[in-house]
C-alpha cells in the first residue's frame, strides 16, 4: 500500500537525484566507477598474461566514452631496467598503420582524386601491377588482389630502395582471380602507398604526417625510425623470450614498404586515433572525414560472407557480441598489437608487447574488455540455433588446409607445409582447429550452415564453389583465407615419402655395407649398388642437414628468416638439389640391377622400393620448392 508519506520521499528522492544530477554528482560518481572498474580490468589481464607469458613490457589504451585509460607495463629496456611509460615509450605497432594508408586514402576519396573501384594502374609505372586484370583500390583494401605472399620485403637491400623500384624488385605473382580470394598482402598496401604519392606529388610519409598525424595531435608517432626527431620519445627494445629468458630481438627496417606497416607509437597517441576511427571523423574539434566516409569505412566490399569475419575499408570486421567488432592487427621484430573498437558503445582498446612466449595480451584481453563493456550495454551475443545437418557438414569440412597468405613459387612455399592447418570433426557436428589464440586447438560449435563458432567468439566459415564442394575455409581474423588441399597437394605426403625414403635409405646402407659389400656380381651391378649408397648418403646428409637447421632456426627465431643468407638454409637446400638428381640416378640403376648376375631378389625389390621411395622424395622436395627452387 502507498501512503503519502511514502509519495512524499518519493517525491523528495527524484528531486535529490534530479538535483544532483543538474549539478553533475551522480556523473560524476558513475564515472569515476567506471573508470576504476575498466581500469581495474585493464590491468588485471595485464597482469595474468605478462606473468603467465613472460612479455618484458606493454603500452595500452583502453577507451570507452569519454573515459580513457593509459598504461605502460614492465620494462622498455630489460639491461637499463627503463620502465615503460603510456606517454614516453613508444611500440612499433606493425600493419596497424595500414589503417593510416587506408584513411589518407579515402581522405582522396573524399576530395574525388580517387575511386576505389577504377584501375590503379593509371596513377602507376607502366608494368609495376602483377597481373593483367584491373587492379582497384577496393581489392587492396579487401586484401583481394589476387597476390602470393611477397617475403621480399623483407630484405633489406630491396627495402632501402625507393619505394616504385622496391616494389618493382619485390612483385609478387598473381596467383588468384582479382577479388575473389581473401590473401593478405603487405606488398599490395605498400602499392596503395605508391598511389597515394602519385596522386598527392608527396610522399606517403609527408602525406600521413601533414593530413593526420599533426591534426590529430600525434605528435609522438614516427613513421620510421631515420624519421624520428630529437624532442619524440624512444623505442622500445623488443624481445625474443626463448626458454624462459628474452633476447634482444633481430630487427629489421622495412623501409620502402612503410605504408604497411612502418608506424611506432604511443599509448597515448593510439588513443587519439583509436577515438577518431570509433568517432564520426572529427577528434577534438578537427575533422578529417566525414560521417558518411567513417560509416563507409567500416562497410565491407564485398558481402561473400556477411555472418562471418571478413575486411571492410581496411578494418578487420568481426561478428562478436550481437554486434560487430572492428580493428586490426600488427606484428613487425617481435612487437605484437591489437586494434579494436566497436562504434555501437563507443569503446575501444589497443594493446601492444614488445616480445614474450605467448600473445595472449594483444590477442585476448581487448576482446575480453569489450565483451564486458558490450554486456554492461546490453549487447549479447545472439542464441546460436539448431542445425540439423551439423555432423555431416563438419565431416565433411575436416581435412587439411593452406593459409593462402603464402608464396606459390620458389623454395618459401615449404613454409606452408610446415604449419597446415588441420580441421577434425567430431560426432556432433563441432570442428576443432587452432587460432592462434589458445594453445590447444579450440572447440567450434555450429551456429548455422556452414558456420561455426568458439567460446572466444570467433567464427570460422566455410566456402564452396558452383558445385557446392568445399574449397577454402575463412578463420577467425577476416583477413585470411585457407585453401583446402587434397593429393599430392597435402604436405602429409611430403612427409610420409620423407619417411619412406629414410627408413629405405638406412636399410640400404646396412644391407649393402655390413651384409652385401659393394658388390654387383658384374660392373653394372656393381654402379648400381654405389649409386644405391650414394643415394641413402645423400637423404641421410639432407636429413643432418635439416636438423642443423631446426636448431639454428629454434635458436634464432624470425632472425634465421629475415637474416639471408643461413649456411644451413643453403645447406638445405643444395642437398635437396641432390636428393633429386640421385632418385633419378638411382632409378636409371633399376636397369642393371635387374639384369645383373649375382643379386637375390629381395635385394632387387629392395634397390626397386629405394628408387621409388626416393624418386617420391625427390618429386615432392621439387613440388614444394626446396628442390631446384631458385636462390634465397
Amino acid at each position: 500500500m502507498i501512503t503519502c508519506t511514502s509519495v512524499l520521499r518519493m517525491h523528495a528522492a527524484l528531486l535529490a537525484t534530479l538535483v544532483a544530477a543538474m549539478l553533475g554528482l551522480v556523473p560524476a560518481q558513475d564515472a569515476r566507477a567506471q573508470e576504476n572498474a575498466l581500469a581495474g580490468r585493464l590491468d588485471g589481464l595485464a597482469e595474468g598474461f605478462m606473468l603467465r607469458e613472460q612479455v618484458p613490457g606493454a603500452i595500452a589504451a583502453a577507451v570507452s566514452g569519454d573515459t580513457v585509460i593509459l598504461r605502460g607495463y614492465g620494462l622498455a629496456d630489460l639491461e637499463e631496467g627503463t620502465p615503460v611509460s603510456p606517454d614516453q615509450t613508444r611500440f612499433e605497432i606493425g600493419s596497424i598503420t595500414k589503417l593510416f594508408t587506408w584513411t589518407a586514402v579515402l581522405m582522396l576519396v573524399e576530395e574525388g582524386a580517387l575511386d576505389l573501384r577504377e584501375d590503379v594502374s593509371q596513377y602507376l609505372p607502366e608494368g609495376l601491377v602483377p597481373g593483367d586484370a584491373p587492379l582497384t583500390l577496393a581489392q587492396l583494401m579487401s586484401h583481394r588482389p589476387g597476390f602470393e605472399e611477397s617475403y621480399a620485403i623483407f630484405d633489406p637491400a630491396i627495402a632501402a630502395l625507393p619505394r616504385a623500384e622496391a616494389l618493382s624488385a619485390s612483385a609478387p605473382e598473381q596467383v588468384f582471380p582479382r577479388g575473389e580470394v581473401t590473401s593478405y598482402s603487405n606488398w599490395g598496401v605498400a602499392l596503395a602507398g605508391l598511389v597515394i604519392e602519385e596522386v598527392t606529388g608527396q610522399t606517403w610519409e609527408k602525406v600521413i604526417e601533414s593530413r593526420i598525424l599533426d591534426p590529430l595531435g600525434m605528435d609522438d608517432t614516427t613513421l620510421g625510425e631515420g624519421l624520428r626527431r630529437a624532442d619524440q620519445p624512444p623505442l622500445s627494445h623488443s624481445y625474443r623470450v626463448q626458454g624462459g629468458v628474452a633476447h634482444p630481438a633481430f630487427r629489421i627496417d622495412i623501409g620502402a614498404f612503410a605504408p604497411a606497416g612502418g608506424i611506432a607509437s604511443t599509448a597515448a597517441d593510439m588513443a587519439r586515433f583509436l577515438r577518431f576511427l570509433m568517432g564520426d571523423g572529427t577528434l577534438e574539434g578537427t575533422q578529417l572525414l566525414r560521417p558518411e566516409t567513417m560509416a563507409t569505412m567500416r562497410t565491407r566490399l564485398f558481402d561473400d560472407r556477411p555472418d562471418a569475419a571478413d575486411m571492410a575499408h581496411g578494418l578487420q570486421s568481426r561478428p562478436l557480441f550481437g554486434t560487430t567488432v572492428y580493428g586490426h592487427g600488427g606484428g613487425l621484430n617481435e612487437f605484437l598489437s591489437t586494434l579494436v573498437f566497436i562504434p555501437e558503445i563507443d569503446a575501444g582498446v589497443f594493446i601492444s608487447q614488445n616480445g614474450g612466449a605467448g600473445a595472449s595480451l594483444p590477442l585476448l584481453a581487448p576482446d575480453l574488455i569489450l565483451a564486458e563493456l558490450a554486456a554492461k550495454t546490453g549487447l549479447t551475443a545472439p542464441a546460436s540455433s539448431m542445425v540439423q545437418d551439423a555432423a555431416s557438414r563438419a565431416a565433411e569440412a575436416a581435412g587439411t588446409y593452406l593459409g593462402n597468405r603464402r608464396t606459390f613459387t620458389g623454395w618459401a612455399q615449404f613454409f606452408a607445409a610446415l604449419s597446415p592447418l588441420v580441421v577434425t570433426a567430431t560426432p556432433d557436428g563441432a570442428l576443432m582447429l587452432p587460432t592462434g589464440k589458445l594453445p590447444a586447438p579450440s572447440r567450434f560449435e555450429p551456429i548455422g550452415p556452414d558456420l561455426w563458432q568458439n567460446a572466444q567468439g570467433d567464427r570460422i566459415a566455410l566456402i564452396r564453389n558452383e558445385a557446392g564442394r568445399i574449397v577454402r575455409l575463412a578463420d577467425g581474423t577476416g583477413a585470411h583465407t585457407h585453401e583446402r588441399v587434397q593429393g599430392l597437394a597435402d604436405p602429409a605426403w611430403l612427409f610420409a615419402s620423407f619417411g619412406a625414403a629414410v627408413l629405405l635409405s638406412l636399410t640400404m646402407l646396412v644391407g649393402l655395407i655390413w651384409r652385401h659389400g659393394i658388390r654387383g656380381g658384374a660392373r653394372g651391378g656393381t654402379l648400381a649398388a654405389w649409386l644405391g649408397v650414394a643415394g641413402a648418403a645423400t637423404v641421410w646428409l639432407f636429413v643432418l642437414a635439416g636438423i642443423a637447421a631446426g636448431l639454428s632456426a629454434a635458436r634464432l627465431g624470425s632472425e634465421y628468416i629475415f637474416d639471408q643468407p643461413q649456411p644451413t638454409l643453403q645447406a638445405v637446400l643444395t642437398l635437396a638439389d641432390g636428393v633429386a638428381v640421385m632418385a633419378a640416378a638411382v632409378l636409371l640403376s633399376l636397369v642393371p640391377v635387374w639384369r645383373a648376375p649375382g643379386w637375390s631378389l629381395w635385394r632387387r625389390l629392395h634397390q626397386t622400393a629405394f628408387a621409388l621411395s626416393l624418386v617420391a622424395f625427390g618429386g615432392l622436395l621439387s613440388y614444394w620448392g626446396l628442390a631446384f627452387g631458385g636462390p634465397i
